[in-house]
């Protein structure tokens, strides 16, 4: 896939590839009409997952390629003070005081919306469904009710994103 062509970490290219390639396998097995429903259902729902787990990688992969770096706030040496300081809206709550210490996030704190609203701030993506596929596959919880059906018209938005985001990258 020379799209991918953009990532210089061959282990990274490689999965994405092997991982594209087993979407089209089961994109192929979604067109057979011998299949039965639920199971071209489920297998829209785990091609949904690859696609936005495939854009995720890339996203962090530019990420980490592009300097700038996510912060958080750590609180250290953390003390309370006297039960006579009470806050105004809370006066039931410990008051303390502590050190605020500006830190970088870690990849795996890291979020697909964050990258998202980085890269769209940045002017650097412009694929506005991006989130909207992070939805659906937030659903996917075997724990959650199943309200919602997923279909062809789904699939081939959420693969279409990766085109366009591919596109994106590799013209840089």
């Amino acid at each position: 896939m020379s799209d991918l062509d953009f990532i210089k970490d061959g282990e990274l290219r490689k999965t994405l590839e092997d991982s594209f390639e087993y979407v089209l396998a089961l994109y192929k097995l979604t067109k057979d009409p011998k299949q039965s429903e639920i199971f071209r259902n489920e297998t829209y729902r785990v091609i949904i997952i690859y696609v936005v787990s495939f854009i995720e990688a890339v996203l962090l992969y530019r990420y980490r390629e592009g300097g700038v770096k996510f912060k958080s706030y750590e609180y250290k040496y953390i003390q309370s003070l006297v039960d006579e300081y009470k806050h105004i809206q809370k006066p039931n709550s410990q008051v303390v005081i502590a050190v605020q210490e500006s830190v970088e996030k870690k990849d795996h704190q890291i979020g697909l919306n964050d990258l998202v609203i980085l890269f769209k701030k940045n002017k650097i993506l412009t694929a506005d469904n991006i989130l909207d596929i992070n939805e659906i596959r937030n659903t996917l919880h075997f724990n959650k009710p199943r309200t919602k059906n997923f279909d062809l018209n789904m699939v081939n938005k959420a693969l279409q994103l990766i085109i366009v985001i591919l596109g994106q990258f590799s013209n840089e």
